[in-house]
């Protein structure tokens, strides 16, 4: 399955995250739009055409897990990776609730992401035959 033309919303507050995992993305053809906030991320889910939501735990301004919440409702189609240094079956399960597709546990590396997206993307197909 190939990631060229999908587009990738990364939320994180990390700027270094956010660089390192567009120019990986980008270079895999994936058109990618980054947030640092809840309050970005939600902004750009509005305006739609999102492929994969991908969403860091700890957010600035809310964590992620109410972001994925909300982004559920507004476009309950999208799939969905978590990403998080706090990761434990509590929260795990709170996400596999709202619909979390992916949990990934830092650090990680690209590779970690881009075989993530290919798996849903796959699923997603299989789904959809």
């Amino acid at each position: 399955m190939q990631l060229k033309d999908k587009h990738i919303l990364l939320v994180d507050d990390d700027a270094w995250i956010r660089d390192s995992m567009s120019i990986c993305l980008s270079c895999e053809g994936c058109r990618v739009t980054t947030a640092e906030s809840a309050r970005e991320g939600l902004n750009v889910i509005r305006q739609g055409g999102i492929d994969i939501l991908i969403c860091d735990y700890q957010l600035p301004d809310r964590d992620g897990l109410d972001l994925l919440r909300e982004a559920k409702g507004l476009a309950p189609e999208v799939p969905m990776i978590l990403i998080t240094a706090f990761g434990s079956r509590e929260l795990y399960a709170q996400a596999a609730t709202i619909g979390v597709d992916i949990f990934i546990d830092k650090p990680f590396n690209s590779q970690t992401i881009e075989h993530a997206i290919v798996r849903l993307l796959e699923d997603g197909a299989n789904q959809a035959s």
